[in-house]
């Protein structure tokens, strides 16, 4: 299976924060996706609100971080509930 190519990031890691809504909030919600590019793995947690997302977001990447599994990618990504 091929690589996944993996964003660089700054020393400190930590999710941004902001103070006022952005692009990310405007949907049903925020999931955390965790993508593994050597095992191929993919898994998504949530949907939570644009607070909580960009904190669980921070948790797992310093968990990863604290394993050595810095290839690991965490992103939030919008979740927009079914269509009625």
């Amino acid at each position: 299976m091929p690589r996944m190519p993996c964003p660089h990031r700054p020393a400190a890691r930590a999710v941004p924060t902001r103070s006022g809504p952005d692009e990310l909030e405007h949907c049903d919600g925020l999931m955390v996706l965790v993508l593994d590019p050597v095992t191929g793995a993919a898994d998504t947690y949530g949907p939570y609100p644009a607070g909580r997302a960009r904190a669980e977001a921070d948790d797992r990447r310093q968990e990863l971080d604290a394993e050595d599994l810095t290839d690991v990618t965490v992103a939030l990504v919008r979740h927009h509930r079914p269509r009625q």
